[in-house]
């Protein structure tokens, strides 16, 4: 390397400000493709403060709705108190003339970005130096910090990525924020995935709408604490029109009240149908990549929702490569910028009797279909099943995984047909739900030894005894049996030896 080439000690950093400032002209020039010109950008490839300044009120007036254009730009900013940063009014007006048209953006972005990374590698190289100075680290973890270090700059590239392997001693070392919980005992947490599965029509959707915007205005969710309620929420569906959303919302704006319902709307973006291009999310088509990418960059959530796993579908759900290939593909749209966001995923569930008995138990994890792969993603999982046959009744909500935290009972709700609102039902028996959907008899539940008192009627023989049993709940004879045991052994019926017959205590 020639010694001219070497950076001196007061030689700014890579950087082009004429590119940057074309680029944000070719933005303000753009009209209706303005959106996604700017979503190709981020905070970190501007060096020049005054246009990372534009670019911050630019992106507000997108998330604001406004028109994304010099004068909107101007008012905002002097509205802000912030022009000197932004080089002042002059420069400001100047900007949409740094570019004759938008076709110019390609060649001002490639600039920024060269720029940009060159800056954050010659970031990562003085972090590493600063490393490789200090002997209290040992080599591993300066090995481990280098290879991330690098990773950082090919994540774009599905086939660069490396396994991430450490020694005992590197998760010793770690520390990690109590604090992370978003929905129960990190049922739902920071960086975690979360399966919401439930079969078709069962109001998964709904509930989970009522989940985030519980969460945000800091109210519990039926029976679950819900924290962290300055997170940002972003719903992607392609389920529910705008009437139905409409409708749904006025029901939880009702709920909350107007002082949380300011913070809601603040906090949660839903993506709608009014577009040809809003119903086809299928990441087969990298063109609905490149539009979920750039919603997620244009809101930056906290926690993205996928409504319903199939509708972005990679392939066939039911084979394992597709089921893979497909929640990879959300995780890294989730977590792009930002590898701490929560990805939520709702996915349709077995339907029948037998999968609601499936909810619970030890297929309570295989809830969802294709469950294998499903289960190895995410951390944490919610089961709705349905609590009876009537189509409008309760629901039973059971937890299928937390892999951090504590499991949840299972709990019990119904949608208030005046609020709209689903609510907790505290006597709900749990113990009749589950010997109805397993295919159990009910007489394991409710042939109690109280039940054989009430049908020993007088003094009875075994065998008349018995059959009285097996005509009140159906059980086997030799089932019968064994209820007529329980009974004589908890005292509530008595054995007569001369005369051989069961009375009642």
């Amino acid at each position: 390397m020639n010694s001219n080439d070497a950076p001196q000690p007061d030689q700014l950093p890579p950087h082009d400000s004429a590119a940057e400032a074309g680029a944000l002209a070719c933005i303000l020039t753009a009209d209706d493709d303005a959106g996604r010109l700017l979503d190709q950008l981020a905070p970190d490839d501007f060096y020049d403060r005054r246009h990372r300044e534009a670019y911050s009120a630019i992106c507000h007036l997108r998330t604001d709705g406004k028109p994304l254009n010099s004068v909107s730009l101007v008012q905002l900013i002097r509205d802000n108190h912030r022009l000197e940063d932004a080089g002042g009014l002059d420069y400001l007006a100047a900007l949409p003339d740094q570019t004759p048209s938008p076709v110019n953006f390609p060649t001002y972005f490639e600039t920024v970005k060269e720029r940009a990374t060159r800056r954050a590698l010659l970031r990562d190289a003085g972090e590493l130096s600063r490393l490789a100075f200090d002997t209290t680290i040992s080599r591993a973890a300066l090995e481990d910090a280098s290879r991330r270090l690098l990773e950082a700059h090919s994540r774009n590239s599905a086939d660069r990525e490396a396994l991430t392997i450490r020694t005992p001693d590197d998760l010793l070392g770690m520390t990690f924020d109590d604090s992370d919980r978003i929905l129960g005992d990190r049922l739902l947490a920071t960086g975690q995935s979360l399966v919401i599965a439930g079969a078709g029509g069962i109001g998964k959707s709904r509930l989970l709408l009522q989940a985030a915007v519980a969460t945000i205005a800091g109210n519990p969710f039926i029976g679950l604490e819900t924290h962290k309620p300055g997170l940002r929420w972003l719903i992607l569906q392609a389920e529910n029109s705008n009437r139905r959303l409409h409708g749904d919302l006025a029901a939880l704006r009702q709920w909350t009240g107007p002082e949380a319902w300011a913070h809601v709307n603040a906090q949660l973006s839903i993506h709608t149908l009014e577009s040809d291009a809003d119903g086809f999310m299928s990441l087969d088509n990298p063109a609905a990549q490149r539009r979920i990418a750039e919603a997620i960059s244009a809101t930056s959530p906290d926690v993205v929702c996928f409504d319903s796993l199939y509708n972005f579908a990679i392939g066939d759900l039911n084979k394992d490569e597709d089921m893979s290939a497909t929640l990879l593909a959300l995780s890294r749209l989730a977590k792009a910028g930002n590898p701490n966001r929560s990805p939520v995923v709702l996915h349709h569930a077995r339907t029948g009797k037998a999968g609601a008995a499936g909810a619970t138990g030890y297929d309570r994890a295989s809830y969802g279909r294709n469950s294998k792969v499903l289960h190895s993603w995410t951390r944490g999982q919610l089961n709705v099943a349905p609590g009876s046959a009537e189509p409008d009744g309760p629901i039973v909500l059971t937890c299928g995984k937390c892999s951090n935290g504590k499991e949840f009972d299972p709990l019990a709700a119904r949608l208030n047909p005046a609020t709209m609102i689903y609510e907790a039902i505290p006597d709900f028996d749990f113990q009749a739900w589950q010997a109805e959907v397993s295919g159990k008899a009910d007489h394991e539940q409710l042939m109690t030894p109280e039940r054989v008192r009430e049908l020993c009627t007088g003094s009875m023989s075994k065998s008349v005894l018995a059959k009285a049993i097996v005509d009140d709940c159906g059980c086997s004879r030799a089932t019968s049996f064994r209820h007529i045991l329980r009974a004589e052994k908890a005292k509530k019926i008595h054995w007569s030896k001369t005369s051989e017959t069961y009375s009642p205590k």
